[in-house]
């Protein structure tokens, strides 16, 4: 739906359920999703805000399947150290943390996670 593919997966780590977002496609860093969800959200909103709408759109897309490019329920994945985690102040999504950086899974070949065609390119430049 926006270029760039992104990953999503969650977890439940100390009774807290994590959700973690983040690029997928080579050379697309994590903070492109801070600047998508400002772009969505340019009336001054919180970071907490923020991070809901990328979990909602993550979310959004694993369930009704727009944008999914394939489904890995037990794939391995990897996020890289050095992105940001933000608490939702309770559940959103049924998620209570989102951590946003950057994603790698082996199992998926390049063109998966090559860009794809975009309507809204204004969110992703």
């Amino acid at each position: 739906m926006f270029g760039p593919v992104f990953g999503y997966a969650t977890t439940l780590v100390d009774d807290q359920q994590l959700a973690y977002v983040g690029p997928l496609t080579p050379g697309v860093g994590w903070r492109l999703l801070w600047r998508m969800a400002e772009r969505c959200h340019n009336d001054g909103a919180t970071e907490t805000r923020k991070a809901e709408w990328i979990v909602s759109q993550a979310s959004r897309a694993f369930i009704c399947g727009s944008g999914v490019v394939v489904k890995l329920s037990d794939a391995d994945w990897v996020m890289e150290p050095g992105g940001w985690l933000v608490e939702l102040g309770g559940s959103w999504c049924n998620q209570d943390v989102l951590v946003t950086g950057n994603l790698t899974v082996p199992a998926l070949a390049a063109e998966q996670i090559a860009p794809k065609h975009t309507y809204y390119p204004q969110y992703v430049d």
